[in-house]
């Protein structure tokens, strides 16, 4: 006797609607990580050799993060549209079948 299985399509649109919400999030982390984590020049105090080289250590830690989130943001995106081309491929299958069973 031959195996059944069914696709749960409801669960795959699940999962595309919350990785298209993280990769929202990832946009107000990425905006954050580059807007509102700005070092300016004296804000550590002045007048000692090391203040400049914390704030360009800062800077470079700060696009090594914007590079990742950017990353990560393209990664989660890629992961929901091929989600989505997944579900797609699987409703179009399931309504052929359909249509032939008429």
């Amino acid at each position: 006797m031959a195996e059944e299985y069914r696709v749960d399509l409801s669960a795959l649109q699940q999962v595309i609607t919350r990785l298209n919400s993280l990769v929202d999030t990832m946009d107000g982390v990425g905006a954050t990580a580059e807007y509102k984590t700005e070092l300016p020049e004296g804000y550590l105090g002045q007048g000692f050799d090391e203040e400049a080289g914390l704030r360009n250590a800062h800077g470079k830690m700060k696009r090594e993060i914007a590079a990742m989130v950017a990353e990560l943001k393209h990664m989660i995106a890629e992961a929901g549209q091929k989600t989505r081309t997944v579900h797609d491929g699987y409703e179009s299958r399931e309504q052929e079948v359909r249509e032939s069973m008429r």
